[in-house]
């Protein structure tokens, strides 16, 4: 006895996907992945596998805060430098012989500070969040060097929690990553709270005249980034045992692009995380299969490009194909 498929069931649901913004960064995931499985069958082997989560998952972290920023409209430049000021400060602290809970609790605390003097500022006033993120970003890298010294700050196995590996060999903070992208994502898409932030991105004064707080939406928008950024540092100073001056330079970049990658408009109002994780998991993928090809290292950057323009144009041609229709 053959098995039915209710017509507004399985098939519908896989059309209803295939037509989301979600679908061509998805393909082009599925299809590289094969390619270069294909090319070097060691890239697909579980150790591989486990270390492209490890890779991105710290950046990804960054990459989640920044789809919430962007979807209403803003953009932060500062998570780079934001995430090495957090980590060397902490591990100053914790080599001054501050405890390990009171260390964490001043680190978030820090960061949903900092991360709300910026919001409040871009949130009350008519500054472009481009430009403020910049100054933030330039100070934090002030910050980290007046901290360091430009020296690295060793602590050890003080702070070892968020760096363990767990079972099936996968480490913390993947199992962190896959649970703030499922609870955003659920937040997004069922909280009205979510509603209001893609409200906001489409259009700010349609979402001010509707009744929405604009002002403070967009403040807790930034503090949400500013805890994400925060676990972020806190698990990149977990791995690494030491406070680096560099340990976040240049995040910002791969969480602005694995954002854009997996369909999130820089304007506002369009993605989500699913698309966003989709991103910063072919980025990653690209990184790392170079590494397993043996490829020079400095073409990384030149396939990281091209993918983001590749991408990036598929979903621009598959939104015009489904705005015809």
């Amino acid at each position: 006895m053959g098995m039915k498929v209710d017509k507004n069931g399985n098939w519908s649901l896989m059309r209803t996907f295939l037509q989301s913004d979600t679908a061509p960064i998805f393909l082009v995931f599925i299809v590289f992945i094969i390619v270069v499985g294909f090319i070097q069958p060691r890239f697909l082997m579980p150790m591989n596998i486990r270390n492209i989560l490890i890779q991105v998952s710290i950046t990804g972290m960054l990459a989640l805060g920044m789809t919430l920023v962007m979807l209403s409209g803003g953009i932060d430049l500062s998570v780079g430098w934001f995430v090495s000021f957090i980590g060397c400060a902490m591990a100053y602290l914790m080599v001054a012989g501050l405890s390990v809970p009171i260390v964490v609790i001043l680190g978030i605390c820090i960061t949903i500070l900092c991360s709300g003097v910026m919001g409040f500022i871009i949130s009350r006033t008519k500054l472009e969040p481009f430009i403020v993120s910049l100054g933030f970003m330039i100070v934090f890298q002030g910050f980290t060097y007046l901290i360091t010294k430009g020296s690295e700050i060793s602590i050890g196995d003080t702070f070892k929690l968020l760096g363990r590996t767990f079972p099936f060999g996968i480490g913390m903070p993947v199992y962190v990553f896959i649970s703030l992208a499922i609870f955003l994502g659920l937040m997004l898409k069922y909280t009205k709270f979510g509603r209001r932030i893609y409200a906001v991105g489409c259009n700010e004064n349609a979402a001010y005249l509707a009744g929405i707080n604009v002002k403070s939406l967009k403040l807790a928008i930034y503090i949400i980034n500013g805890l994400l950024i925060s676990i972020a540092a806190m698990t990149q100073l977990s791995r690494l045992g030491t406070g680096n001056p560099l340990m976040g330079s240049g995040k910002e970049i791969d969480a602005i692009a694995a954002a854009v990658v997996g369909g999130t408009a820089l304007s506002g109002g369009k993605g989500n995380i699913l698309g966003t994780v989709i991103g910063i998991l072919l980025l990653g993928s690209i990184t790392n299969s170079m590494n397993v090809i043996g490829m020079s290292p400095h073409w990384q950057y030149v396939f990281k490009g091209a993918v983001i323009v590749v991408s990036v144009t598929v979903s621009y041609y598959s939104n015009l194909k489904s705005s015809a229709l």
